[in-house]
Protein backbone atom coordinates (compact mmCIF):
# COMPACT_ATOMS: atom_id res chain seq x y z
CA UNK A 1 0.00 0.00 0.00
CA UNK A 2 1.37 3.43 -1.23
CA UNK A 3 1.46 5.93 1.52
CA UNK A 4 0.52 9.50 0.02
CA UNK A 5 3.22 11.80 1.51
CA UNK A 6 1.76 15.54 2.43
CA UNK A 7 3.63 18.62 0.21
CA UNK A 8 5.97 19.91 2.58
CA UNK A 9 4.21 23.30 4.08
CA UNK A 10 5.01 26.37 2.51
CA UNK A 11 6.30 28.90 4.96
CA UNK A 12 4.01 32.27 5.22
CA UNK A 13 5.10 35.24 5.05
CA UNK A 14 6.31 37.17 8.76
CA UNK A 15 5.01 40.08 7.69
CA UNK A 16 2.96 42.94 9.92
CA UNK A 17 1.96 45.88 10.33
CA UNK A 18 4.68 48.61 10.85
CA UNK A 19 4.54 50.80 13.98
CA UNK A 20 6.27 53.81 14.87
CA UNK A 21 10.02 52.94 16.13
CA UNK A 22 9.71 55.10 19.08
CA UNK A 23 9.22 52.75 21.95
CA UNK A 24 7.30 55.10 24.01
CA UNK A 25 4.90 55.27 21.22
CA UNK A 26 4.59 52.37 18.53
CA UNK A 27 1.90 54.01 16.87
CA UNK A 28 0.68 51.94 13.58
CA UNK A 29 1.63 53.15 10.39
CA UNK A 30 -0.21 52.35 7.22
CA UNK A 31 3.25 50.16 5.66
CA UNK A 32 3.44 46.58 5.51
CA UNK A 33 7.17 45.21 6.54
CA UNK A 34 8.59 42.12 7.64
CA UNK A 35 10.68 40.72 10.87
CA UNK A 36 13.98 43.22 9.88
CA UNK A 37 11.55 45.83 9.05
CA UNK A 38 11.72 45.72 5.40
CA UNK A 39 8.77 47.15 2.93
CA UNK A 40 7.06 44.13 2.04
CA UNK A 41 5.36 46.65 -0.73
CA UNK A 42 8.38 49.28 -2.09
CA UNK A 43 6.79 52.15 -1.07
CA UNK A 44 9.22 54.32 -0.07
CA UNK A 45 8.72 56.88 -2.72
CA UNK A 46 5.62 57.52 -0.88
CA UNK A 47 8.09 58.74 2.35
CA UNK A 48 8.58 62.66 3.04
CA UNK A 49 11.71 63.95 2.27
CA UNK A 50 13.91 65.94 3.79
CA UNK A 51 17.70 67.02 5.11
CA UNK A 52 18.52 63.96 2.78
CA UNK A 53 16.98 61.78 3.34
CA UNK A 54 13.16 59.94 3.81
CA UNK A 55 10.78 59.22 6.33
CA UNK A 56 7.90 58.21 7.08
CA UNK A 57 6.25 60.54 9.65
CA UNK A 58 4.13 59.29 12.88
CA UNK A 59 0.89 60.40 13.16
CA UNK A 60 1.11 59.93 17.15
CA UNK A 61 4.23 61.57 17.94
CA UNK A 62 5.34 63.35 14.98
CA UNK A 63 8.58 61.71 14.59
CA UNK A 64 10.42 60.74 11.83
CA UNK A 65 10.69 56.79 10.67
CA UNK A 66 13.87 57.08 8.80
CA UNK A 67 13.79 54.80 5.14
CA UNK A 68 17.36 53.28 4.46
CA UNK A 69 17.78 51.67 0.54
CA UNK A 70 19.67 48.52 0.77
CA UNK A 71 21.00 45.66 -0.89
CA UNK A 72 19.27 42.56 -0.08
CA UNK A 73 21.23 38.64 -0.29
CA UNK A 74 19.89 38.65 -3.58
CA UNK A 75 21.75 42.44 -5.07
CA UNK A 76 17.91 43.77 -5.75
CA UNK A 77 17.10 47.05 -4.18
CA UNK A 78 15.13 47.87 -0.89
CA UNK A 79 14.24 49.57 1.85
CA UNK A 80 13.69 49.45 5.51
CA UNK A 81 12.64 51.80 8.25
CA UNK A 82 16.49 51.77 9.59
CA UNK A 83 15.87 54.33 12.91
CA UNK A 84 13.83 56.88 14.85
CA UNK A 85 14.33 60.49 14.98
CA UNK A 86 12.30 62.61 17.08
CA UNK A 87 10.38 65.58 15.99
CA UNK A 88 12.98 68.99 16.77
Amino acid sequence: MESAAKPPAKKSADISVLHCLNPDCRALLAYEVDSQNVLYVDLAWTAHQADGYRYFPCPKCGGRNVVEAFHNDKGRLKHRVARFEARS
